[in-house]
């Protein structure tokens, strides 16, 4: 009501109407006491000849406290009526100058009977109607200030008639009290004014607030809240009660804690209302209508013992922060965990010790993932990996965690496994489903998976040490075949630590030129003469002693040191066979890597030319293997290669995939009949059916065929009648070193030994031997 009677009735009025409150608050009782003092006084004279004056005497008295208190029980002090606040205060301030005449006339005549008869009541009296007076008109100096000089001049006369002779004592003590009083009372009064416009200042600045925040209330996505001592809500406003879904009524005197989902947030709030400190920024869950939203709440303990704050709906924010930290941690194609997620909760579930703990690490890759995504194209690819996903992640239970690390890498973490045996049975799961075939997009896809299972039982896992244990498994199964699944065993370490020193030790040989060629010649069948030299590479090791191919191709080719391996028996194979005395071709075989290679072109013509030797004696053998990878790149390549104008040879036909669609691609010089059919040719039929047709897909297409392997006189002279144009192998000629190249008679001198059989194994596989 304050801000509308400041603005109806201005500031003076205001505080007449405070004023005029407070005086009525007490004017009943002082009404009462006056009256009740007049009447005592008309006892106090009972039997003496001034009794009639005096009982008129407290009649009016009593007529002008009555006067006062019926006017007070009228007065409204939220008024805003101008005339009834000065109505008020004039028949207020009349009655009481009336009843100020009246107490004067009767302490001139009544006073000194009444002191003569009863000294001590004069003193009771004159006290108590000073100090009444004086603590009901603190509102109005005016009035009480006329009260007290009335009372000074009473004290005056009385001064001069009480005693024969005048007191002057006493006059100057009346004269003395009352100014002091009179000045006191002034004081009193304008400190009240004071009070009052102070208090006007501050409600109307409170009123401004509490405007301002309803406002801020309506317009803004916050709301306030209060509770008492209790933690219980109150002052609710419309907004809380809206955003809660309840009735405000309904919320008010509640518990503010009530309000959340149980957790650990709740309970953190509870402890800090509790202890009534300051907060900020706490995300809690709160049921709306059956919906779960989220509310972020600020408080700070007020004097009063209160605690308040802010309110506000981080509904939107949250899911769009646990929409991120989602895309954060999980593979957006597959849906699994990523490698961000999975590293965690690894570091997680390994770092608690846990007494009797038991976790598995499966590693997966899909085998001949690359192959899919060459032939059949990316898209395919990724439905591949969606459905592979989708199988693994039904096989695995819900307490584990399946995750794509990339590529067709794939990784299951086995939380709570019994045994090593469960760990083996859930790999052996995931390589059953992958093998079976994939329909995708119309397409139908045949793939397999390779495991390797890693298997921890202490209390306490290196993370980094148990992935890298499941690696090494992984690898065992690529070893040991593909589609199965292999375990983790301490025999990986002593490989793999071999594998890492030789890593290092062939950075340093092809640095140091560590390397030596060697050369297996290849006959004609149908004269029996040398037409040409494979060229085999060998590794000088000055500890190791010699080291072959198998030993050391495939970790070059996993660093990239196979490029410049390769360009090195490039350049040196054209400079050693430009210095033969017979015009024989010389073969170099190229690695896949070495194809995808933009110096390859460049690197063979800086050789052809520093070595000046006829391109056509260089034979330059690919394997199917390498086709398979970025086919119509490699096709582009070998073309780029012809127009070198060095012949091209395909290598290993018939152990890789759609070789009649390369031989359709490219025009092949030369095809050569892999070791495996030409081992078993004369012990199998379907091996005989299968290099006789080779030799016949040849002819036909104006290609000539060379047969590896060749270890014995019987295999030779099969080959020969069935029309085959070349052959290699042991029983011709084991790889000589360059400086002891002289051509023997087709016979072997001497049939090798296992050892030197086995040192041979596939002269290479992907690259050099």
């Amino acid at each position: 009501m304050t801000q509308k009677q400041l603005a109806i009735l201005g500031e003076k009025n205001l505080l007449l109407a405070w004023r005029l409150r407070e005086f009525v608050s007490h004017l009943p009782s002082l009404c009462g006491l006056h009256a009740f003092a007049a009447f005592a006084c008309v006892l106090g004279v009972w039997g003496h000849p001034v009794l009639a004056f005096s009982i008129a005497w407290a009649a009016v008295i009593g007529l002008c406290n009555l006067r006062q208190w019926r006017v007070a029980r009228d007065f409204y002090a939220d008024t805003i009526d101008e005339s009834h606040l000065h109505t008020t205060y004039r028949e207020l301030n009349l009655a009481a100058n009336v009843e100020t005449a009246f107490w004067v006339i009767g302490a001139v005549l009544l006073f000194p009977t009444l002191f003569e008869n009863h000294p001590v009541f004069f003193a009771v009296l004159t006290a108590g109607l000073m100090s009444s007076t004086v603590l009901a008109y603190r509102p109005f100096p005016r009035p009480m200030s006329s009260y007290l000089a009335g009372a000074m001049a009473g004290a005056g006369v009385l001064s001069f008639i009480l005693t024969d002779t005048i007191s002057w004592p006493s006059l100057a003590l009346a004269v003395v009290f009352g100014s002091v009083l009179i000045r006191a009372c002034w004081r009193q009064g304008h400190d009240y004014e004071q009070q009052l416009r102070e208090q006007i200042a501050q409600q109307s600045n409170a009123d401004t607030v509490k405007m301002l925040l309803h406002e801020y209330e309506a317009s803004a996505s916050d709301w306030l809240w209060e509770v008492d001592d209790g933690n219980c809500l109150r002052n609710v406003c419309e907004r809380f009660g809206h955003a809660a879904g309840l009735d405000r009524d309904f919320l008010e005197g509640r518990e503010l804690v009530g309000l959340f989902a149980s957790g650990p947030t709740r309970e953190k709030l509870a402890g800090l209302l509790l202890e009534r400190t300051p907060f900020r920024d706490l995300t809690l869950e709160i049921k709306v209508q059956g919906e779960s939203r989220w509310w972020m709440i600020s408080g700070k303990p007020g004097i009063d013992g209160s605690l308040r704050g802010v309110l506000r709906d981080v509904t939107d924010s949250r899911q769009t922060e646990q929409h991120v930290a989602h895309l954060a941690r999980y593979d957006t194609l597959s849906g699994l965990a990523n490698r961000l997620l999975f590293n965690e909760t690894m570091a997680e579930v390994l770092g608690d010790q846990v007494k009797n703990r038991r976790v598995g690490l499966l590693y997966i890759d899909l085998d001949h993932f690359k192959s899919v995504n060459d032939k059949l194209g990316h898209h395919i690819g990724d439905e591949l990996v969606k459905e592979a996903a989708a199988r693994i992640e039904g096989i695995v239970r819900e307490h584990d965690l399946a995750a794509r690390l990339g590529g067709d890498e794939f990784a299951v973490l086995l939380t709570r496994v019994r045994d090593l045996d469960a760990a083996h049975q859930c790999a052996q799961r995931i390589v059953d489903a992958m093998a079976e075939p994939f329909h995708l997009m119309g397409q139908t896809v045949r793939i397999s998976a390779s495991v390797g299972v890693a298997y921890c039982s202490a209390p306490k896992c290196d993370a980094e040490e148990f992935m890298r244990q499941a690696d090494l498994a992984l690898y065992a199964a690529k070893r040991a075949g593909r589609s199965t699944y292999a375990d983790y065993d301490a025999s990986l370490n002593l490989r793999e630590r071999t594998r890492r020193d030789l890593e290092l030790d062939l950075r340093t040989a092809i640095a140091e030129g560590q390397f030596k060629l060697v050369y297996q010649p290849q006959v004609c069948l149908k004269t029996g003469e040398w037409t040409g030299k494979e060229a085999l590479v060998r590794w000088e090791h000055p500890v190791r002693g010699r080291i072959m191919p198998a030993e050391f191709i495939d970790i070059a080719e996993e660093t990239g040191l196979i490029i410049p391996l390769g360009e090195w028996i490039i350049r040196q194979a054209l400079h050693e066979a430009a210095s033969w005395e017979e015009s024989h071709r010389i073969a170099i075989n190229l690695s896949p890597i070495q194809m995808r290679s933009p110096s390859l072109v460049t690197v063979l013509t800086s050789a052809i030319i520093n070595a000046q030797i006829d391109p056509q004696r260089v034979e330059i053998e690919i394997t199917e293997s390498a086709l398979m990878h970025d086919s119509e790149a490699n096709v582009e390549m070998l073309y780029r290669l012809r127009e070198l104008g060095v012949r091209i040879a395909l290598d290993d036909f018939g152990t890789g995939y759609s070789s009649l669609n390369y031989l359709r691609a490219f025009p092949f010089d030369k095809i050569k009949i892999d070791r495996c059919f030409v081992s078993e040719m004369l012990d199998r039929k379907d091996c005989q059916a299968i290099v006789r047709n080779v030799v016949m897909l040849a002819r036909a297409l104006g290609m000539e065929t060379t047969a590896e392997g060749v270890e014995t006189r019987e295999q030779y002279e099969w080959l020969k009648r069935h029309g085959c144009t070349d052959a290699q192998g042991y029983y011709i000629s084991r790889p000589i070193e360059a400086e002891h190249l002289l051509e023997p008679s087709p016979e072997p001198q001497q049939w090798p030994t296992q050892e030197a059989m086995a040192s041979n194994v596939h002269p290479i596989r992907s690259h050099v031997a």
